[in-house]
C-alpha cells in the first residue's frame, strides 16, 4: 500500500514497487486520498488501484490476496510515520504483520518489521539488498482491533502551527506538541485540548464517529514539488456539472465522472484545480481569499498556473455563495445534467447569476474583472 504523495514525488513508491516485482506478484493500492495528484503526475494510475478507502480498509483488503504487506510512507517525521503505521495497523482487520518502507532515501529513513514472520524478513532483506534500504527496527506490538465510539482521539506528532484535518475538513490549529479532539456523546467535536477551533470547520464535519474519523496534521498537503505535472484540457462542451463543498478529497471519484466542478471554499477549489487539470475537469470556485493555507497562503498565486480554472468568483462569504448556488443551479443536489450542454463561458455566466448578491469580484487566472 502507498500512503501520500511525498513517497510518490521522491520516486521512491516507483522503485519499491520495482523491486518487489523481482520476488513476484504485486497487487498496489492508494490508502487514503491526498496522494492522488501525485499517483496522475507519475503516471501510476493504471498500476496502482485507487478507490478511495482508508489505508486499514486497504490493508484488510489487500491481506485477502497478499503473502506479505508492504507499507510505503514518508511522513514528516519518522516518529509520525511510525504513529500512522501502528494505528492503521490497529484498525486494519486480520491484518497482524507488516514491513514498513518509512521515509526512504532520508537519513532516517528505512525498514521496519511490525509483527514479522519469515516471509516479512524475506522482503525486508530484498528491500535491503536490491535498493540499499537499512532495516532500522523490528517492533513487536499488540494488533486487538478497537471498537465502540470513543469520546476523543489524541493526535500523534503534531506540532505547534499544524492545522488539523477531520475528514478533509479543516477544524483547527495546533497550538501545542499535545493535541486532543473531544467529542459529545453524540459525536459531535466539541472541543481541541493543546488546539484552537475552528467553528465553521466543525460546523460542517457534523457528527461523525470519533474512531473511524480521518485525522491529518501538517502545514502543507503536498510538500514536494512532481518532476513532471500531467495536465489534460477541459470538454469544449459541459454535459455534467459537480458541487463541491468544502470536501474536495471525498469527490475524486464523482470529479472523474463532471466535465466540470463548482467548489466552494479556498483551499477546496486550490485541491479541485489541481485535480481539475489532471482529470481535464473545469474549475469554476467560490472564495472568499480566505484559505486555511493547505495548498498556499495565497489563493490567487496558487491557482495562477492552473489550466483548468474557468473563474475565480470572489464573495463576501464563500459559504453563503455555497448556499446560493447549490439551492438556485444545483436545486439543493450535488449533480446537475445539462441538457443541451454549455460552453464553459456560459457556466461561468450562470453561476456568477446565481451568486451576485454576495459577488464582489471576479478572476479569470490572475487577472481581476468586475462583478
Amino acid at each position: 500500500m502507498i500512503h501520500g504523495p511525498t513517497v510518490i514525488d521522491t520516486g521512491w513508491a516507483e522503485r519499491i514497487l520495482r523491486s518487489l516485482k523481482r520476488l513476484g506478484e504485486v497487487r498496489a493500492k492508494l490508502g487514503g486520498t491526498t496522494g492522488y495528484v501525485a499517483l496522475l503526475d507519475a503516471g501510476l494510475d493504471s498500476v496502482v488501484e485507487f478507490d478511495r478507502k482508508l489505508p486499514s480498509e486497504c490493508l484488510s483488503e489487500l491481506n485477502e490476496w497478499a503473502d506479505v504487506l508492504v507499507l510505503t510512507n514518508h511522513g514528516k517525521s519518522r516518529e509520525s510515520g511510525l504513529a500512522f503505521a501502528e494505528q492503521v495497523l490497529s484498525r486494519a482487520e486480520g491484518v497482524d504483520s507488516l514491513v514498513q518502507a518509512e521515509r526512504p532515501g532520508e537519513p532516517d529513513g528505512g525498514i521496519v518489521l511490525w509483527n514479522p514472520g519469515d516471509a516479512e524478513r524475506t522482503v525486508a532483506e530484498h528491500l535491503r539488498e536490491d535498493l540499499g534500504l537499512k532495516i532500522t527496527e523490528v517492533r513487536t506490538v499488540r494488533t486487538e482491533k478497537g471498537g465502540g465510539i470513543g469520546k476523543s482521539r489524541r493526535v500523534a506528532c503534531v506540532e505547534p502551527g499544524d492545522r488539523i484535518l477531520v475528514n478533509g475538513i479543516t477544524v483547527g490549529v495546533a497550538e501545542s506538541r499535545n493535541v486532543e479532539l473531544v467529542f459529545d456523546d453524540s459525536g459531535y467535536l466539541v472541543e481541541i485540548r493543546g488546539g484552537r477551533i475552528k467553528p465553521e470547520g466543525v460546523e460542517r464535519l457534523g457528527r461523525v464517529d470519533p474512531e473511524r474519523v480521518v485525522v491529518k496534521t501538517d502545514r502543507r498537503l503536498r510538500r514536494t514539488e512532481p518532476e513532471r505535472k500531467r495536465v489534460k484540457s477541459g470538454p469544449e462542451r459541459i454535459h455534467r456539472v459537480l458541487l463541491v463543498d468544502h470536501d474536495a478529497e471525498r469527490k475524486v471519484e464523482d470529479m472523474r465522472r463532471s466535465d466540470a466542478v463548482v467548489s466552494v471554499g479556498d483551499d477546496t477549489t486550490c485541491v479541485c484545480a489541481e485535480l481539475g487539470d489532471r482529470l481535464g475537469v473545469w474549475v469554476i470556485g467560490l472564495v472568499d481569499l480566505d484559505p486555511d493555507g493547505w495548498v498556499r497562503d495565497d489563493t490567487r498565486e496558487s491557482l495562477r498556473s492552473s489550466e483548468n480554472l474557468a473563474a475565480l468568483l470572489v464573495c463576501e462569504r464563500d459559504d453563503d455563495a455555497g448556499k446560493l448556488v447549490r439551492g438556485r443551479f444545483f436545486r439543493d443536489r450535488e449533480m446537475r445534467v445539462l441538457d443541451p450542454p454549455v460552453t464553459v463561458g456560459e457556466l461561468v455566466e450562470e453561476v456568477k447569476e446565481c451568486v451576485k448578491e454576495v459577488l464582489k469580484c471576479v478572476y479569470h487566472k490572475a487577472k481581476e474583472t468586475s462583478a
